[in-house]
């Protein structure tokens, strides 16, 4: 069928799928035995000759069961790929035997053939891989929807799943002989390039798509040959450009192609020697540009991961484009910043393993240099890859020491970085540069101080060889020796001589002084390296309170690794690390913690050594728990405790492998009990860790009760006070540990008989004499044991007291109970600590001994409380027992001797307590406490007669307890208490106080909450240890809501920014618990700016306080908070405030339109502050803040866009306003000193900002004084003479300054919506001395007014006289001179009174003026302007002179000087008239 089949008409109708066949057979609904007929002839057919597949017939037949490829069964199709295969392969193999003929009339005829055969399996492969992608896509619906339909989903997925990978073994063969087709010489058959193109896509096309099916990529064998049909087609017959083309596409649309098209490259450069198309497909990639913004990331994501495959398999290639490639460092994209470093990797880790000439060095160098360079990228995630990859890059076998010091310095510097998974992967990369570090030459361990013994040893020898002889001549070598003459001896060490220059060079090039200059070098890098990681330590501590889990493992496997290589400050975090124990168990991660921190601990202390014996391995690990204990704080103690005490419980429960042995217990137990001379600290730990062990398991201590009476209650005890309270706390144990659980009765404890001798032990112990203070800890723990395990603890610790009473004050046996003895001695003692008494009456006690007692008393008081608890605990527990056996039993009855004392029901059994609680213990007759609480408060209140420390530590301490039993007592007392509080010079009385009155806020909380004020007084204390037990009770009552918040949070907020880290930690934990309370930060904000404000703090800590705060706020209660801060604005007068509000507002995320909308309502608040150049910046900071968001919001944009011109606009007036004000001050200061002290009086009236008021020295004097200075009167009318021509020139200067000012402040001022503003801004024009405008008739007739308003207060002040004459006199009288400042203050006033008047009331004030003048005595007032005439010419000099126009008419100086005799004249005649009357 020559010339009827078209190889390009025929693909076209494939691919828009309009295939007409004109002998198509109908294939759906056919009988399967016809098609199996047809089939079976085609067969036939092509076995008898491959070129029978241009018979038309034959070959519509198979085209038609290919057009229905997808309705036929399985047997059916594999027939027909398998005609289609055997067919093309014979027809290939004929077609190379006619090639190698090269009779050119043959091997045409295999043009049409090859052709079709090719063509079907173009169109077979086209048909599965589509059914494939559609088996795809259902699958993964199907899994998607497999959690919301259950069992029915699922089997719809392995539906879908069953014939993915069919056809496989026919694709895997029919990718094989189209690679046999393309090895033909194909040149000669297709003369044409497009047809041979033409024909050859019939090849690369399927290759592609089958890579475009993400099954594919997972087949190995078929990819592989699919590699192969593409190399041979890119290098043989010119796909190079296509090649390029498709690949990049594939980059682009599907996100699995990146790995398939770098290996498709490994092979194109490898196997067929062809790196033209990877060096072009690079130059693309360099140039192309990626941008994230855009919310399709798989772009840049799938390019990223082609150059880190690339870079893998083929670094040479990549190496040659790294110029053009590492432009992507610059990009925005950091995903291609992430492939860059990532490529970097893989480069440096390739030239690592190539021979080292000078070029690889320095490209090494290069690539180190840009990695050293990105650590400081913006972005996170590029930052974590560059860890990622040192960390890798610290495996090579080549070290590279040059680099790996600034490497660590840079991993250090990210244990710091604001993002966990940075500081996550810093810390791994860290414990990798430790774990393969370099310096192993002494067995890898990293001792600071052994490198620095080995480092001095080998600089000592350089030393020497370099200043002794001998040992210079012994390593230069025999050649020098030879030189030497015979008669000097070699052992001459002591002498000490410098080498010749000759000598030198021969030395340094001598094998044992390079040999020893190296190994100086690499002590040094070591020890370097060792001071890196202890700089580590510090920030490694911190991590550990992260709230990130996974990071908090890592740290703990830091300190892990440095104690393994023995680095010593690796203690540091161990013991810091042991507090992760009380992690709070909100899931996995806190398990997985605390199940880490056993894992630790038991790698450290507890694992034994495969190379010691098993004896060994027990004394080891006795000796490391021992170690535990030196030096251990009390709360490293207690979490140790905890620590043990799980282990031991997990290990009975059999829920963990690791265990502490018995064999371990009972070493400890030996070097407890040793008879030998111990360090009293080994001693101590012994039992320490065995009160640990025992509170899991309390009969390791229940067993031992002997030698704990023996060794620690006896004269061991007795001897190390510190050994005897640690006995003690051991032998509580023996009570066994009670769980205290929600609406469970508490279980039956053990209790031992008062006549044990644990308890005479104990009484013995807490008698013995001793004046050391380690007594007072002893005898509580002492207490503690008796009320813990004896019956009746009350009576041996009542007895306790009455002998300590015997002792102390002398008291002897009579007839009298003891208790009437010692009221009647302490009634007599506290009569004699009055005062006010003879001494000589008053008998002397040791204070010491009395310190003791009074603490006994105190802590034998609460303990009795906590008694009085497990008694009524104990009363529940009997009951709910004897309800149970009634239900077993009703005719069995109980036999309790509560319930004939206090009833039967549990309410009358607790008033019952609370009674004895309240009255009985501290007011009842027969109580023994009740006997030192006057004695008690009177020490207290005599600090000055009682000034012994200890005993007013102990008195306040018993005071404190005896509070905490009764409400009365506590309410009676509690201002005493303020009082000491406050007066106190002692932190630890202070500390105790403030302990004391969170119990009492627990217990009496109307009591303390309304007297919280003196607990937030101490968080200024001096003293850190007041502040920090002050914050922890305020956080305590805070936070379980026993006290509101009143507005005192700012004294707690100032704690954030406090040189203490603790406490500073602890308000930043306080407040970050306060947050989850309801808006509870919110609510009191602007309480704590208000207080802040007030506190005048440095604005720095200031800003760091309120960064803080401002974060645990959340986002929908800002608007409201933008609102309140635009009005504070208004109340503000000082800068400072100004500035402090703007940083607040800048704080604010400001994402929303309603957020700057809110800003701009409020902008008349702060419109004339923004000249401040700090206010300006961190409004501005809003505006870019508000652009900044990502994506943009269009809506944002015109408001952001008022906002920022409303800031310049304002601006720009204000910066005018300060310039006008900058040139007046200039005025100022030249008319000062032009026209000397007048001249600068002169203005005074006018107040500019920087110059300050001129301060009056003289007295003032009243309005209405009678008589004048007449000296001084005088001397001003000189004065005023001298300096009339400079007092012109000045007050020429006043009329500029004040006339350029106020035209600039007409400019900047505003209609504000609010009158008290505008009338404020009037009032301070007025009072700085200027008219709106200067012009004569304004002028003169505020000069008018002012003359009348000073008239009318003369009038008002002296009407309530009688004698007529005098009024008059007083109303003309006024006084000669007036300071500067009285001018100004009077200036105020009556710019005060005329903002307040109207016109109509000052015309009636004219009017009343009038006619109260004439009226009085009949004498002639004279009018207005005679008496402002006469106030003109009046002698005394005015500071603030009008600018008017009528001071150019000043009267001549002969004039003036008859004017001011007639004045004196009158004034003399109005004394005289006065004297008269």
């Amino acid at each position: 069928m020559p010339g009827q089949f078209e190889l390009d008409e025929e693909l076209s109708n494939v691919q828009q799928d309009s295939v007409h066949i004109s002998r198509e057979i109908s294939i759906e609904g056919e009988n399967q035995k016809t098609l199996d007929r047809i089939l079976n002839d085609i067969v036939d057919s092509i076995q008898e000759s491959s070129g029978n597949i241009t018979d038309s017939t034959i070959f519509d037949q198979i085209r038609s069961f290919i057009k229905h490829f997808n309705t036929l069964k399985l047997q059916t199709a594999s027939k027909v790929w398998d005609i289609v295969l055997s067919g093309f392969n014979s027809e290939i193999s004929s077609t190379s035997q006619d090639l190698d003929i090269n009779d050119q009339d043959v091997y045409m005829q295999h043009r049409e053939p090859l052709e079709m055969y090719g063509f079907l399996i173009f169109w077979l492969i086209s048909v599965t891989e589509q059914k494939a992608t559609s088996r795809a896509a259902t699958i993964d619906k199907a899994g998607k929807a497999v959690r919301g339909r259950g069992a029915k989903a699922n089997k719809d997925a392995e539906n879908a799943e069953e014939g993915t990978s069919t056809w496989t073994a026919e694709k895997q063969k029919a990718m094989d002989m189209m690679s046999r087709c393309l090895e033909l010489h194909l040149s000669k058959i297709w003369t044409a390039t497009h047809e041979k193109e033409t024909f050859v896509s019939l090849s690369f096309k399927p290759a592609y798509q089958i890579l475009e099916n993400k099954a594919n990529i997972k087949i190995q064998a078929l990819k592989q040959r699919v590699y192969k049909v593409l190399c041979i087609c890119i290098k043989n017959h010119n796909h190079e450009f296509g090649a390029r083309t498709t690949i990049l596409q594939n980059l682009q649309y599907w996100e699995h192609t990146p790995e398939p098209m770098a290996e498709l490259l490994e092979m194109l450069i490898n196997d067929f020697d062809f790196s033209q198309l990877a060096d072009s497909i690079l130059r693309d990639v360099s140039s192309k540009e990626f941008d994230e913004t855009v919310k399709d990331v798989s772009v840049p994501r799938a390019f990223a991961k082609f150059l880190v495959k690339l870079s893998e398999v083929a670094p040479k290639i990549v190496l040659k484009q790294m110029g053009l490639l590492i432009d992507h460092l610059d990009g925005e994209s950091y995903t291609m910043r992430q492939a860059i470093i990532d490529v970097i990797g893989n480069l440096i880790t390739y030239l690592s393993e190539v021979e080292q000439t000078e070029q690889v060095k320095n490209q090494i160098d290069g690539f180190f240099d840009i990695l050293e360079e990105r650590f400081m990228d913006t972005n996170s995630y590029v930052r974590t890859k560059l860890l990622q990859i040192a960390c890798n890059l610290c495996d090579l076998r080549v070290k590279f020491p040059k680099r790996r010091q600034r490497l660590t310095e840079l991993v250090i510097g990210r244990l710091s970085d604001k993002s966990f998974w940075t500081r996550k992967q810093a810390i791994k990369t860290l414990i990798r540069m430790i774990e393969t570090h370099p310096y192993s030459m002494h067995g890898g361990e990293l001792d600071l101080e052994e490198w620095e013994v080995q480092y001095t040893e080998v600089t000592d020898e350089l030393k020497a060889m370099i200043t002794k002889p001998s040992k210079r001549r012994a390593a230069m070598g025999e050649s020098m020796d030879l030189d030497a003459p015979e008669g000097v001896e070699d052992d001459d060490d002591k002498d000490i001589s410098l080498p010749t220059d000759e000598e030198l060079l021969v030395l340094q090039s001598s094998k044992e002084y390079v040999t020893k200059t190296l190994q100086q070098r690499y002590y040094a890098d070591a020890i370097r390296f060792i001071h890196l990681i202890h700089r580590s330590v510090p920030v490694m501590c911190e991590l550990l309170a992260s709230t990130m889990k996974l990071e908090v493992i890592e740290a703990m496997e830091f300190f892990v690794t440095i104690h393994r290589y023995k680095v010593r400050v690796a203690s540091e975090g161990i013991r810091k690390m042991i507090h992760l124990v009380w992690m709070k168990d909100n899931g996995d991660e806190a398990k997985s913690v605390r199940t880490r921190l056993m894992e630790c601990y038991w790698q450290i202390y507890l694992a034994p050594d495969d190379g010691l014996t098993e004896k060994e391995n027990t004394a080891l690990v006795a000796r490391n728990l021992v170690s535990l204990t030196y030096g251990s704080t009390l709360a490293e103690l207690t979490s140790l405790e905890q620590l043990l005490s799980t282990i031991v419980a997990d290990s009975a429960a059999q829920a963990s492998d690791i265990t502490i042995s018995d064999e371990v217990v009972e070493k400890l137990w030996q070097v407890y009990s040793h008879h030998k001379d111990i360090p009293n600290p080994q001693r101590r730990g012994a039992i320490i860790i065995l009160g640990m062990l025992a509170k899991a398991k309390p009969d390791i201590v229940a067993q031992k009760i002997d030698i704990i009476l023996k060794i620690g209650l006896g004269k061991h005890g007795k001897a190390d006070l510190a050994l005897a309270r640690y006995s003690c706390i051991a032998l509580q144990r023996i009570a066994g540990e009670k769980k205290k659980q929600k609406g469970v009765i508490g279980q039956d404890t053990v209790r031992l008989p008062m006549d044990h001798p644990i308890f005479t032990k104990l009484g013995n112990l807490i008698d013995s004499p001793t004046t050391s203070k380690n007594w007072f800890a002893v005898a509580e723990q002492a207490l503690n044991t008796i009320y813990l395990l004896g019956e009746h603890p009350d009576v041996l610790c009542g007895d306790i007291i009455k002998t300590r009473c015997k002792t102390i004050f002398n008291l002897t046996e009579s007839k009298d109970s003891p208790e009437e003895q010692i009221t009647a001695d302490l009634t007599q003692s506290s009569q004699s600590e009055d005062p006010t008494m003879n001494f000589d009456q008053a008998f002397v006690i040791d204070s010491w001994k009395l310190s003791q007692l009074l603490f006994i008393v105190g802590h034998v008081a609460i303990k009795h409380i906590v008694h009085m608890e497990v008694i009524e605990e104990e009363f529940k527990r009997r009951k709910a027992a004897a309800g149970s056996d009634k239900k077993k039993d009703k005719d069995s009855a109980v036999d309790d001797e509560l319930d004939q004392v206090v009833g039967t029901t549990e309410d009358e059994f607790g008033d019952a307590m609370a009674h004895i609680r309240e009255r009985e213990l501290l007011f009842g007759e027969g109580s023994l406490l009740q006997v030192f609480g006057p004695l008690i408060i009177t020490i207290c209140g005599n600090n000055t007669l009682y000034s012994d420390k200890t005993l007013q530590s102990s008195a306040t301490l018993a005071l404190c307890k005896l509070m905490c039993i009764s409400a009365e007592f506590c309410e009676h007392n509690l201002q005493l208490l303020f009082t000491i509080l406050e007066k106190s010079n002692e932190p630890a009385i202070r500390s105790n106080i403030i302990i004391a009155l969170g119990d009492m806020a627990v217990c009496f909380n109307n009591l303390i909450d309304a007297n919280i004020t003196y607990l937030y007084k101490r968080l200024s204390d001096s003293d850190a240890a007041v502040k920090k037990n002050t914050l922890m009770v305020l956080t305590h009552l805070i936070l379980n809501g026993m006290v509101k918040v009143k507005g005192q949070l700012g004294e707690m907020a100032i704690c954030l920014v406090d040189e203490d880290a603790r406490i500073s930690d602890l308000a930043r934990l306080f407040f970050t618990e306060l947050t989850s309370k309801d808006n509870a930060v919110y609510n009191n904000m602007p309480d704590i700016i208000s207080h802040l404000s007030n506190a005048k703090i440095d604005e720095d800590s200031y800003r760091k306080i309120m960064r803080f705060l401002f974060e645990l706020i959340k986002d929908k209660t800002m608007d409201s908070m933008i609102e309140k801060l635009c009005q504070r604005f208004k109340n503000t007068d000082e800068e400072r405030g100004w500035r402090d509000i703007a940083f607040c507002l800048s704080m604010l995320p400001f994402k929303t339109e309603k957020s700057f909308k809110k800003l701009l309502e409020g902008f008349p608040n702060y419109q004339d502050k923004v000249h401040e150049e700090a206010v300006f910046k961190y409004l501005t900071d809003i505006i870019a803040k508000g652009r900044s968001i990502k994506p943009p919001k269009p809506e944002m944009k015109p408001i952001m866009d008022e906002f920022e011109n409303k800031l310049k606009e304002f601006k720009a007036k204000g910066d005018e306003v300060q310039e006008t004000e900058s040139k007046a001050m200039t005025a100022v200061k030249k008319g000062g000193r032009r026209g000397g002290r007048k001249a600068g009086s002169a203005l005074a009236g006018l107040k500019v900002k920087g110059v300050p008021e001129q301060s009056v020295e003289a007295k003032k004097k009243p309005r209405g004084s009678k008589r004048l200075d007449l000296d001084q009167e005088e001397e001003d009318e000189e004065e005023e003479t001298n300096d009339n021509d400079m007092q012109d020139v000045q007050e020429s200067t006043m009329e500029i300054a004040e006339v350029e000012m106020e035209s600039s402040m007409e400019k900047l001022a505003v209609r504000d919506p609010q009158p008290r503003s505008t009338n404020s801004r009037q009032r301070s024009n007025r009072a700085r001395g200027g008219h709106k405008e200067f012009d004569l008739d304004a002028t003169l007739e505020d000069e008018e007014d002012d003359e009348e308003e000073e008239d009318d207060q003369k009038v008002t002040d002296e009407a309530p006289k009688t004698s007529k004459r005098t009024q008059p006199s007083k109303s003309k009288a006024a006084p000669k001179k007036t300071s500067s400042s009285r001018a100004k203050s009077s200036g105020r006033q009556k710019a005060s009174k005329k903002s307040k008047w109207s016109d109509e009331d000052e015309e009636d004030d004219e009017e009343d003026y009038d006619v109260r003048m004439s009226s009085e005595d009949g004498d002639e007032v004279p009018s207005k302007s005679q008496a402002k005439r006469s106030r003109d010419n009046h002698g005394k000099s005015r500071s603030t002179r009008e600018p008017s126009e009528d001071r150019q008419l000043a009267p001549p100086r002969a004039k003036r000087a008859a004017a001011s005799k007639q004045r004196r004249i009158i004034s003399d005649d109005d004394d005289d008239d006065d004297d008269e009357e």
